[in-house]
């Protein structure tokens, strides 16, 4: 009940800016930028369990992105992600993350072709395991990274990659912290550029 209220509350807070979708001009040699951006990416997830030893696996998954630019520089970016691992280590567990983030990013526009960015988002995770029985896990959940994307056609980007380090505190019975990695690629479709 309390993700449907987040997500409720960002669709509302997002409404004026889906009615307001022009482009934003850039003032230099690159083209204009589309006000709203939606993405679509493959994830790869690097996760530690359990905690005080690595007893790292991997997942994948995908991940949705929202995308407002305020300015060419600054936007606001809302992340959902899921990653699935089954039979994780051999131990018969399978374990899907769930995580949906928010936050700044900035972008350096300055070259005609490559655009890098740095985000920092906060927001929440979430953990199902079927480890003995179901355990449902709700935390809080921290997003620092960047990544540098290009334009393939006027509403078209590629994301050619992005490197994050996740942070959750997902109750584990020892220390409730993990550090995560994740790596991703996707395409971008952009509104209002013409």
């Amino acid at each position: 009940m309390h993700l449907k209220r987040i997500l409720l509350v960002a669709l509302l807070l997002a409404l004026p800016c889906v009615l307001h979708g022009q482009a934003i001009p850039n003032g230099s040699a690159v083209q204009d930028i589309g006000r709203i951006e939606v993405g679509a990416n493959y994830n790869f997830f690097h996760a530690n369990a359990p905690p005080g030893q690595c007893g790292c696996f991997s997942l994948n998954g995908g991940s949705g992105t929202f995308i407002y630019n305020m300015t060419p520089a600054w936007s606001a970016v809302a992340d959902i992600m899921v990653a699935h691992a089954n039979n994780v280590n051999n131990s018969g567990q399978n374990i899907t993350i769930f995580n949906y983030l928010f936050g700044p990013r900035y972008s350096v526009r300055r070259y005609n072709r490559f655009v890098p960015y740095a985000e920092v988002m906060l927001g929440g995770a979430k953990e199902d395991v079927n480890f003995q029985f179901t355990i449902n896990r709700n935390a809080f959940g921290f997003l620092g990274g960047g990544g540098v994307t290009t334009t393939l056609k006027p509403r078209l980007g590629l994301t050619i990659i992005q490197a994050d380090w996740v942070h959750t505190r997902i109750p584990n019975a020892v220390n409730d912290r993990q550090n995560d990695i994740r790596i991703s690629t996707g395409i971008t479709y952009r509104f209002g550029v013409h």
